[in-house]
């Protein structure tokens, strides 16, 4: 539990600053409050009733012994631990009453009597609060003026110190996170939406110095990795594309063969190249160039790929909401579930294409078939381009060239998303897109 908490504490550059912050603050105000203490004492620390008492008795017997004209020096002595000590200007108010029992008559023995006037009764601890007279064997009379017991108080030094602690705290904290931790948050989220390398926007260099180098080095990576992309799409295009002159040569010569048994498989096996190279040349052009954000009639787009393939006499439906506004690449969504659709009519004879919204801001669109399914072990694997899998769907003719569900996760994952391949039970796949709307 402890290692969780400090893992989840130090695991981020908010939870360390923060607490550099709070241990930094309250290491300067203990040190502050202890230089106080230590160099204030009588004015910091609350002398207790005991305390009180015992200084009162102390003072008594001191005026009592003294002679008449050492009281003056002594009473400024005595000033130093009473404060308000002083001869009495004024007699002793008729009112009040002598203080005959309790911590106070016993500590002043015979060397004085305690008067006081009691107008409501005290609270506990506050028995000696107020105008207090001495009055020495030689009806000598001196005054006190003590303040009320200092118990706990709500808006004593204590809590004035750690309320100034707390909106210090509080303060400094809100600094760091705007200064220190929005600009990280906010490259944060400026890389997530870079999820296209090829793109030419940059993250903004913004923040501190520290951040704005990495932010810059992020960008000239970025700039590298886009123009490896781009070089490696001409070259694969190319190839692509002129392999198709070289094939069509061989087709021509192939028809001459008078040998049928030799002339078809070698015509099959020039078709699937040409093929393949054309799927390649379509893949290579749609990621290299993807379309543009707009506002997107989900369900009618979906209406639309389910009627085109039920027209070819297929046996596709829709099933969701009949209007619902995306802001997604509408080329881009009709390619991908074009393809999951295409995939699901070769291995299976019902289709269902659905659409729900999902927590978050985020839709599922899911293409469902009842063919034989893809084995869980192979699912990440078949993700990849030109990847076939060795299960029934791939042993059936035209079963493709490995690109549809590729397509598919790539148009997901710019849309800040992703997709899931799940089983249909009782038979059958599941492809759902789980984009951002």
């Amino acid at each position: 539990m402890i290692g969780r908490i400090l893992r989840l504490v130090f695991g981020s550059v908010a939870g360390q600053v923060i607490v550099l912050l709070v241990l930094s603050i309250a290491t300067m105000h203990g040190l502050l409050t202890a230089y106080f203490f230590l160099s204030n004492p009588r004015t910091v620390l609350s002398t207790s009733p005991g305390e009180t008492t015992g200084e009162i008795g102390a003072a008594a017997h001191m005026l009592a012994s003294a002679s008449p004209s050492d009281r003056p020096r002594l009473v400024e002595f005595l000033k130093a631990a009473l404060p308000s000590i002083a001869a009495c200007g004024t007699p002793v108010p008729e009112n009040a009453e002598e203080v005959r029992f309790g911590p106070l008559a016993s500590r002043l023995g015979n060397a004085a009597s305690a008067y006081k006037v009691f107008d409501d009764p005290p609270a506990p601890g506050d028995e000696l609060a107020g105008p207090l007279f001495l009055v020495l064997s030689d009806k000598s009379c001196y005054r006190l003026d003590l303040p009320k017991a200092q118990g706990p108080r709500f808006f004593g030094p204590t809590t004035i110190v750690l309320g100034f602690l707390l909106l210090t705290t509080v303060v400094l904290v809100s600094w760091a996170m705007m200064v220190i931790i929005r600009p990280l948050r906010r490259f944060e989220a400026a890389v997530e939406r870079l999820r296209d390398m090829r793109s030419d926007v940059s993250v903004p260099e913004i923040g501190p110095r520290e951040l704005r180098s990495t932010i810059s080095a992020f960008n000239r990576m970025r700039a590298r990795i886009g123009k490896l992309m781009a070089e490696r799409t001409t070259m694969l295009a190319a190839v692509s594309h002129d392999l198709r002159t070289p094939i069509t040569r061989l087709r021509l010569r192939a028809e001459f063969i008078e040998d049928e048994t030799i002339r078809e498989p070698m015509l099959a096996d020039l078709d699937h190249m040409a093929a393949l190279a054309q799927a390649a040349l379509v893949h290579l052009s749609g990621t290299d160039s993807p379309g543009p954000f707009d506002q997107t009639d989900l369900p009618s787009l979906l209406q639309t790929v389910a009627d085109q393939f039920a027209d070819l006499g297929h046996a596709v439906s829709y099933e969701g909401p009949s209007r619902l506004t995306a802001r997604v690449r509408h080329r881009d969504i009709l390619r991908a579930v074009s393809n999951l659709v295409e995939n699901a009519v070769r291995y299976g004879d019902k289709v269902v294409v659905s659409l729900k919204s999902l927590p978050d801001r985020q839709l599922a669109i899911s293409v469902a078939d009842n063919g034989p399914g893809i084995p869980v072990a192979e699912r990440d694997r078949l993700l990849e381009p030109f990847v076939r899998g060795d299960s029934a769907r791939s042993s059936l003719p035209n079963s493709g060239f490995g690109l549809g569900l590729t397509v598919a996760r790539d148009v997901a994952e710019a849309h800040g998303g992703r997709i899931v391949l799940t089983d249909n039970p009782p038979r059958g796949l599941l492809a759902t897109l789980e984009i951002d709307r």
